[in-house]
């Protein structure tokens, strides 16, 4: 049984944002991202999934249950985070783990040593016993996390994870979800870090005015790049108009004075396109280069996937 079930899900909004005829699905053990620009429905559809608002239409199913109204049982199988925390403010940080795993019926020796572990989890042990007004705009995030995180839940829906938290705890957490899907759970992640959900989610979703714009796993999404990896570059002057004839520069453009070029997997390349570049009388004043991210590798979908539908 697939864990997310949406089936042309519309959720509109007075001043016409929203999200408008998204179809998902995900089974056990999956990981999906989704990336979109601000405004784009992310917000709209993670609060949709975790029953917080009703759809207008369609139809939406989690864990085979329906979301809104979310009954009891399914309400203990899931753990979200949105940007508003709740947490009390005059409670320590390991006095509002301790609730939140009450809640959800741990009790004992199992729950301390859970409270524990997360702890460690999100380097918060040494300040558990601070109260959480004196925390920092990241702590409280990384506390907010593994509250939804303390029952094990069966679906996990997180959004905006990485706003404001350290490296550190997302390449932790990022582990932790690896985990959770080899153990046959399923997260829900809406971030703007292409570069991190590449790491923590097995499929990806590109949300553009509350639409799907492009879909796919990851691995299918960045192995459909032929290009590895991309230049930036900053010239000296404005007027350069040449176009390189090297093999492995799948996609060389120029506007004013910035060269972006995305090349194949080839460590000569760069030295090979500064060359050509000071050859055709450019001046090069810095250059950067970096790895094609999951975000572009959904644009390029989604450019492939309007190209097919316009083609006779």
């Amino acid at each position: 049984m697939d864990a997310i079930v949406a089936q042309d899900v519309t959720r509109c909004y007075s001043n016409g944002r929203g999200v408008h005829m998204v179809s998902i699905r995900l089974g056990p053990g999956r990981c999906l991202g989704v990336l979109g620009p601000n405004g784009s429905g992310k917000t709209t559809l993670t609060r949709l999934m975790a029953g917080l608002e009703p759809p207008d239409g369609g139809v939406l199913r989690i864990l085979g249950e329906t979301t809104c109204p979310r009954p009891g049982r399914l309400r203990c199988r899931c753990g979200a985070v949105f940007d508003v925390p709740a947490h009390w403010e005059t409670l320590t940080g390991r006095q509002n783990l301790c609730f939140f795993a009450r809640q959800y019926g741990l009790a004992g020796a199992g729950l301390l040593r859970r409270v524990e572990q997360l702890l460690d989890l999100a380097d918060l042990a040494a300040q558990g016993d601070e109260p959480v007004s004196v925390y920092s705009f990241g702590m409280r995030r990384k506390l907010a996390v593994i509250e939804a995180l303390v029952h094990d839940p069966d679906l996990l829906v997180l959004d905006e994870p990485s706003a404001g938290v350290d490296t550190a705890f997302l390449d932790r957490l990022a582990d932790l979800i690896g985990l959770r899907c080899e153990q046959g759970r399923t997260t829900w992640i809406a971030d703007n870090d292409a570069d991190w959900l590449a790491r923590a989610a097995t499929d990806a979703v590109l949300l553009d005015q509350g639409r799907i714009a492009a879909a796919g796993t990851v691995r299918a999404l960045l192995a459909s790049l032929a290009a590895r990896c991309r230049v930036e570059i900053l010239l000296k002057q404005d007027d350069f108009n040449a176009t390189p004839t090297i093999a492995g520069v799948m996609d060389f453009r120029c506007k004013s004075n910035r060269i972006t070029a995305d090349l194949s997997d080839s460590a000569a390349l760069p030295a090979e396109l500064l060359a050509w570049i000071a050859a055709a009388g450019g001046c090069v004043k810095s250059m950067e280069i970096r790895s094609i991210t999951l975000y572009e590798a959904l644009l390029h979908a989604r450019r492939a996937k309007a190209d097919e539908e316009i083609r006779p």
